[in-house]
């Protein structure tokens, strides 16, 4: 272990061991104890964040002592404690803290003088507790051990927060973990100030951990987690990626732990959830413009819709329960909440190690500024929860100013590109399969092959119709004019390309799709498949946005379709495109790799985002688009459009959520 590391250890314990005396001083302390908790978690930070030295046993060594420490400090600024003992005491006697306002027991006689002490603590007595059903579990297995006396949830906190801690160095690398585990505002807020967000923290990444091999108990853990702190469900879609085992155990566990109160009939806190939903406003960052310009109740609707569909596209665009963004996703939620404590930072920081976003350590070094209020400053010119605007004005530079870094650090990378990027060898000698579905195409498939067999290829390409089925003379008319027929009955477009494929040459190394009514141009062919060869791309699509449509040739709903399908794809993955056109190349073994399964109306689409997914080089060239001739299977009906547009759809939502 370095000296560095010895020293950001040291301080780490200095600065805890300064918080705990100054939490316990009869004298108004609050401007220094802030300093403390911001200079000391910026020292730890730095300290760190470069190191490569540590190893698990110091990590969680110096996490214990630190954790030991903590437990000795006072809850000088916050008073949460008291409704968390409360609670406990109410579960024991009653079965439930639910439905019943501690206000409510105002003058009368309790068991002893301590709970009165307890609840003349509580804050907003009026209101029954908000706490889920996890948290009431642990509240109550406090009060047992220790009864009125805080230092029993410190010490269920402290160990919880020790097998986060234990969690993270089994999930990232000793040094990442530190950067949570010797953190003083983690110190501060889960054990000094007896804050219980850390334990939804701990099930999450449990619930992660055992993701792969135990579903039915990652389930658990997230359910545990959702009945730790309602936020939790920022982060279920995730159990999609784990399968069917971990959602049913999620919500199977979730309709227990909130039944056994429900069952009671006094709710489970909902009713004073809306309330603080509706009215509190404390420290907001985003949210305070929004607040700014519109009425309160549109704006609080309003922040809800934009943060839900941030936090979608986020789930949609992660690839992996590995990489999943989940500091990210609580940093949303703490962009547009009407609310932001600074204690909600153990939602994000034990997910942050696993990154290289530098904003969630710089929120540890801001937020405690957020104790800054009139009731702690004892200032007669501030509201009691009103943050000194000083302080405020202070916590939006210091995030703005790291949100910054990370960003141009993140331009900084994606201009450089990846270096490690394979790129593929030329096609020396390409062979060709041109596949082209067909369902009763009689009028129009015999000029397809033949033009198809006019162009100059620099070899004679395989011409492949599959037919789906047809009842008129569509595979007479297709054989005459030198194509191979091969037949899929199951009807299907993505059935009749799979048969195509299964029917190829082995020597095939590229292959081109297009229809056969006539709409696609042969003529372009050659062009289309010209890159491939070059071996500058992977998928060549011909687009018809960027070519010359014959009027007519393309319907409303097509090109509606087209035009929501390609903005998902750029908002969910990134990748520009604008168009889903059936004429379309790619390199066998790249077709191989997407292992494309899909029957119907769903086949470009699916094509198109597991090429996204593997980062595979996409290239768009004008197509230009004729009147085809006959009727559309697809456009030419209502049905059809209706089950295309759903299916297009539906692969767009299964390869974001459930990949």
């Amino acid at each position: 272990m370095g000296f560095s590391t010895i020293l950001t250890a040291v301080v780490a314990i200095a600065a805890t061991a300064g918080l705990v005396l100054l939490s316990q001083s009869d004298e108004s302390t609050v401007l220094p104890y802030v300093a403390l908790l911001s200079f000391g978690s910026l020292a730890v930070f730095i300290g760190i964040w470069r190191s490569t030295a540590l190893t698990v046993r110091t990590v969680f060594g110096v996490a214990l002592i630190l954790h030991i420490m903590a437990i000795f400090g006072f809850a000088a600024f916050e008073d949460d404690y008291f409704r968390f003992i409360w609670d406990g005491w109410r579960s024991i006697i009653s079965g439930t803290p639910y439905g019943v306002a501690p206000a409510e027991f105002f003058g009368k006689t309790l068991p002893d003088s301590r709970l009165a002490l307890t609840l003349d603590g509580v804050n907003n007595p009026h209101l029954s507790t908000i706490y889920g059903p996890t948290l009431q579990f642990i509240f109550s297995l406090a009060y047992l051990s220790a009864g009125t006396d805080p230092i029993g949830l410190r010490i269920v906190f402290a160990i919880i927060n020790l097998i986060l801690v234990a969690l993270l160095l089994r999930w990232t690398s000793p040094e990442k973990a530190a950067l949570y585990a010797w953190c003083p505002l983690v110190l501060a807020e889960t054990i000094i100030h007896i804050h219980p967000d850390g334990i939804m923290a701990m099930l999450l990444l449990a619930g992660i951990l055992l993701a792969k091999r135990y579903p039915l108990a990652a389930g658990l853990f997230f359910g545990l987690a959702a009945g730790a702190k309602i936020v939790a469900l920022a982060l279920w879609p995730l159990l999609l990626r784990m399968g069917w085992r971990a959602v049913a155990s999620a919500m199977a566990t979730s309709a227990v732990i909130y039944g056994i109160f429900l069952f009671q009939g006094q709710g489970a806190g909902f009713e004073s959830t809306g309330i603080f939903a509706a009215d509190w406003y404390y420290n907001p960052m985003g949210f305070a413009l929004l607040d700014a310009l519109l009425p309160s109740s549109i704006a609080r609707l309003s922040a809800a819709l934009i943060g839900i569909g941030i936090i979608m596209v986020l789930h949609a665009r992660t690839r992996s329960l590995e990489v999943a963004p989940i500091a990210m996703i609580f940093g949303i939620i703490l962009l547009f909440a009407p609310a932001v404590n600074a204690w909600y930072l153990l939602w994000i920081l034990p997910f942050a190690t696993k990154s290289r976003m530098v904003w969630p350590f710089a929120a540890a070094v801001a937020l405690p500024l957020s104790y800054l209020t009139g009731l702690n400053l004892e200032n007669p010119a501030l509201r009691d929860f009103e943050v000194h605007w000083m302080a405020w004005v202070a916590q939006i530079i210091i995030l703005l100013a790291a949100a910054g870094w990370d960003f141009l650090r993140f331009q900084r990378e994606n201009n450089a590109g990846d270096p490690t990027e394979v790129l593929r060898t030329p096609i020396a000698q390409p062979q060709v399969a041109v596949i082209i579905p067909a369902l009763n195409e009689e009028n129009s498939i015999g000029a397809v092959v033949r033009d198809l067999q006019s162009q100059n290829w620099s070899a004679p390409p395989r011409i492949i119709v599959a037919d789906n089925g047809s009842t008129d003379d569509t595979t007479q008319q297709a054989l005459a004019a030198g194509a191979t027929i091969i037949r899929e009955p199951k009807r299907g477009y993505g059935a009749a390309c799979l048969a195509g494929i299964a029917a190829a040459p082995q020597d095939t190394n590229i292959f081109l799709f297009m229809d056969g009514d006539g709409a696609d141009v042969p003529e372009e062919g050659p062009a289309l498949i010209a890159p491939l060869i070059d071996g500058t791309t992977d998928l060549v699509i011909g687009s018809r946005a960027l070519g010359q449509k014959q009027a007519g040739a393309m319907t409303f709903p097509q090109q509606f379709g087209n035009w929501l399908a390609t903005r998902l794809i750029w908002l969910i993955w990134g990748k520009r495109m604008t168009d889903l056109g059936p004429f379309r190349a790619i390199r066998a073994d790249a077709l191989e790799s997407l292992n494309m399964a899909d029957r119907d109306f769903g086949w470009t689409i699916e094509m198109q985002v597991k090429a996204v997914q593997q980062d595979m080089r996409i290239t768009e060239r004008p197509a230009n688009y004729r009147r085809r001739i006959g009727i559309s299977k697809i456009s030419g009906t209502v049905r059809g459009v209706l089950l295309a547009g759903n299916k297009i759809l539906y692969v767009i939502g299964r390869e974001a959520f459930f990949r």
